[in-house]
């Protein structure tokens, strides 16, 4: 009996850890491409180097250990953007305070990508944070949803 209950209870612990293993080994990068790709996005976005993520996002050392972005390289307001975040709770605020810039400086030069911004999707998983602004809502938020492993 006691053997059956040991060897349940590590199989127990195998299976928890291959779940958290999944999580930390999205890669970021390739994330990010699937989901512009996923989205229809292609033709219109652009990766932004590393350099320049931390300052559209304002993020402090250590608050995200990988990063990967995509901005419109046309009128558009669309974002994609794969955060591994190491606190997720200060680059959340970084994810918001980025859109409420975005949609001030949108206000003046292209209202009619408010509903856009306005509908952003951000949802993490506890590990991984992603922002996406785009037209297509619903499926945004599937493939998103899918990414983190919620579907």
């Amino acid at each position: 009996m006691l053997k059956k209950f040991v060897s349940s209870l590590f199989a127990l612990i195998l299976l928890c850890g291959c779940g958290s293993a999944q999580n930390s080994s999205i890669n970021v990068a390739d994330t990010a491409k699937n989901i512009v790709d996923t989205l229809g996005m292609s033709d219109h976005m652009e990766p932004v180097k590393d350099r320049v993520v931390n300052g559209l996002f304002f993020f402090e050392d250590g608050v995200v250990e990988e990063s990967s972005v995509y901005l419109a390289n046309n009128k558009s307001a669309d974002v994609v953007a794969v955060f591994k975040a190491n606190k997720m709770d200060e680059a959340k605020k970084c994810a918001e305070t980025y859109l409420s810039t975005l949609k001030e400086m949108t206000l003046s030069y292209s209202p009619d990508e408010m509903f856009k911004i306005d509908n952003a999707i951000i949802d993490d998983n506890g590990q991984i944070l992603i922002l996406v602004v785009t037209s297509d809502i619903e499926q945004g938020k599937a493939k998103v949803s899918e990414v983190l492993g919620k579907k």
